[in-house]
């Protein structure tokens, strides 16, 4: 038996505080993502405000875009359900915001995996990784972008119609309805979900170990913030999925009851994407904590300080609070 979870009556929001405190907690992580994201963006591209290593960089700027993407595409037409507690009329933003949801959660396992598995390269093999260019890095994340439109445009392929609005999460899902999804829907589980994830814990784990041994045999302290802004940011989205993939994992095991939906398929599903929201909203400020070169752009664009406000860019200035902005930018690409 499945349920029908198109269905307002078993599975909307109908307590009114619930469903203005989920709508206000969605517009809180698009406000974050409008507003970080695209500071993320601008620092990177016109300030060059991030002094790691440029493929590292470029990962970084897809993932801003991902977020964006994710944000306006599809949690702000959430937001806009909930307040309107309806799925709206409109065949075409229905099937743009099914599009965008599930090629923005296809594409954003895959950006993330290949960051920190380059990440792991670049600390094992330095030499022969860092001749990588930021042409090459981007071809990269294009393919990653074009590859993750196969997912969306398989669903709809097969069959339209399946495309429905679910009120545990107001945005539109898919009911697998067609018996094609008993083998294809393994395969593009495996690949589209499953081996990102499992990329991303690993090399995760591995960066971790290999940075400790780099730090004891060299003697020296080794520089953390290209790591940790990797690690961090892998950690982030490993948890944020976290409580989806339990609610997968256990939901062929919990019993279902024909007349009320237990707490399972409704209340934990919808914590459960509320969770998934925080990878959204979280780059900007993990950047902030582990790149200096970041943090030191927003100090001087925030702070009244003209000393900071000198010249960015080439890391000219003078005073006492610029002596944080003098930044060696050879040493740190190694980062």
């Amino acid at each position: 038996m499945t349920y029908d979870y198109s269905n307002f009556d078993q599975f909307g929001i109908k307590d009114d505080t619930e469903r203005y405190l989920y709508a206000t907690w969605l517009m809180f992580v698009v406000t974050c993502s409008l507003f970080g994201d695209t500071i993320i963006l601008v620092a990177s591209l016109r300030y060059n405000a991030f002094y790691l290593h440029h493929s590292v960089v470029v990962f970084i700027q897809h993932i801003a875009i991902c977020d964006l993407l994710n944000a306006t595409g599809n949690i702000f037409p959430a937001f806009t359900s909930l307040l309107s507690n309806t799925g709206g009329s409109n065949s075409v933003l229905k099937y743009f915001r099914f599009f965008i949801n599930y090629w923005v959660f296809t594409a954003s396992p895959a950006l993330t995996s290949f960051m920190t598995l380059s990440k792991l390269l670049l600390l094992r093999y330095p030499l022969r990784v860092s001749t990588w260019t930021k042409r090459q890095a981007h071809l990269l994340c294009v393919t990653l972008w074009t590859l993750s439109l196969s997912v969306p445009l398989l669903h709809l392929t097969v069959d339209t119609a399946d495309v429905i609005f679910d009120f545990r999460s107001y945005t539109y899902n898919y009911k697998y309805s067609s018996t094609i999804w008993r083998i294809s829907m393994p395969v593009t589980a495996l690949l589209a979900h499953l081996a990102p994830n499992i990329c991303i814990i690993t090399s995760t784990v591995l960066l971790l170990l290999d940075a400790r041994k780099v730090a004891r045999k060299s003697h020296e302290s080794l520089r953390w913030q290209g790591t940790m802004t990797v690690v961090l940011t892998a950690s982030v989205y490993t948890l944020s999925f976290l409580p989806i993939t339990v609610y997968f994992i256990v939901e062929p095991f919990v019993g279902r009851d024909p007349q009320v939906p237990g707490m399972f398929y409704k209340e934990f599903y919808r914590l459960s994407e509320a969770v998934l929201t925080i990878n959204v909203l979280s780059n900007f400020f993990i950047y902030g904590l582990t790149v200096r070169s970041f943090r030191n752009f927003l100090k001087s664009k925030l702070l009244p300080s003209s000393a900071l406000k000198q010249n960015f860019n080439t890391g000219v200035c003078t005073g006492k609070l610029c002596n944080s902005v003098q930044i060696n930018k050879n040493a740190i690409e190694s980062n």
